[in-house]
């Protein structure tokens, strides 16, 4: 029969031989002050429950052990390694009673970590897809044949443009491989204007005159608004090439005389570039068209003047009914 020894002086509880049973009819309850307690073996500490701020912290003893779960039958439900690794054996893991079948490499996303690499992308690459609940690695190739690719006959709108684009919409482009977007407004003849007299305007002799054109002809106005009313110029254009014309109707004294219709691009420091048209010598009503390209920079603006050394005054004719005698205009070339 085994003995039971209280050792008071080294507080243990020894028996010589066999196991201790601890058989109470209620709990057994283990109160330790000092916040541990310890399992071990043969003196070798093995497993410390720990309290730590009444947090259970268990903590193996030995270095380079893991703790191990098991079923009853001794298969490993999971492991805690000493590598801080929570390691769960294939095809056990569950969530909420739904067995996990993936393995670890399809839950890992990217075979070989979870770094995201910068080689370019190549069509036996691998890409990872949900087929109807099970994820599966398929390959870039693959994925681009069922695309389609980006042709015609794959890309269509759902909704139908039914008007003309807004300047806000926006086109996509490829930029030297690069696929951007671009407003519709980048790809309109805009700024535009077209100006006319409101009324008959008098040149006088040998004397380089502004043409005062102050009423809009063809959607001049607007937001911003391109026409300058009061100083007979354009206002608020944007930087390129330019294309400005400008169309006459005037009488004069007839005789040995020359007119010239300019068009100016001033900047600030006056005149940069000019294009001029000479009317038919010896004119009686006589009209004249002149165009040409301007390079514009940003806070550059253009006007239309007229010279005649006809010894008098050459009026310059105005249509009241539509303007159509003298009028000037431009636009941005797109």
């Amino acid at each position: 029969m085994a003995n039971i020894e209280l050792d008071g002086v080294n507080k243990k509880i020894k028996v010589d031989s066999g196991d201790l049973t601890l058989d109470v009819p209620g709990d057994i309850i283990l109160d330790a002050d000092g916040g541990d307690v310890v399992f071990a073996d043969g003196g070798t500490n093995l497993l410390k429950v720990t309290n730590s701020s009444s947090d259970v912290v268990l903590q193996p003893q030995v270095d380079t052990k893991d703790i191990v779960f098991k079923q009853y039958d001794g298969t490993v439900v999971a492991t805690v390694e000493d590598n801080a690794t929570f390691n769960i054996p294939a095809s056990k893991l569950a969530i909420g009673g739904t067995a996990v079948t993936s393995t670890a490499a399809e839950l890992n996303l990217i075979d070989g970590g979870t770094a995201r690499g910068t080689t370019a992308i190549a069509d036996g690459d691998g890409v990872l897809i949900n087929d109807d609940g099970t994820m599966r690695m398929t390959t870039v190739q693959t994925l681009k044949t069922y695309i389609g690719g980006f042709d015609v006959s794959s890309i269509t709108g759902a909704t139908a443009l039914t008007d003309t684009p807004a300047g806000t919409d926006e086109f996509v482009l490829s930029d030297n491989g690069t696929l951007k977007r671009i407003d519709f407004s980048l790809m309109q003849n805009t700024p535009h204007w077209e100006v006319g007299l409101s009324s008959d305007q008098g040149i006088p002799n040998s004397t380089m005159t502004k043409l005062q054109f102050a009423v809009d002809r063809k959607n001049a106005s607007g937001s911003p608004d391109y026409w300058d009313n009061s100083n007979y110029r354009t206002q608020n254009l944007t930087a390129g090439d330019y294309f400005a014309y400008l169309n006459l109707t005037f009488e004069g004294n007839a005789g040995s005389s020359t007119a010239y219709i300019l068009i100016k691009r001033y900047n600030s420091s006056n005149v940069e570039q000019q294009s001029s048209g000479k009317a038919l010598d010896q004119w009686t009503k006589v009209g004249q068209y002149h165009g040409s390209i301007f390079s514009v920079a940003s806070g550059d603006y253009i006007a239309y003047e007229l010279w005649q050394n006809s010894g008098g005054t050459v009026t310059q004719l105005y249509e009241a009914n539509d303007g159509s005698l003298c009028f000037g205009g431009g636009f941005k070339i797109a």
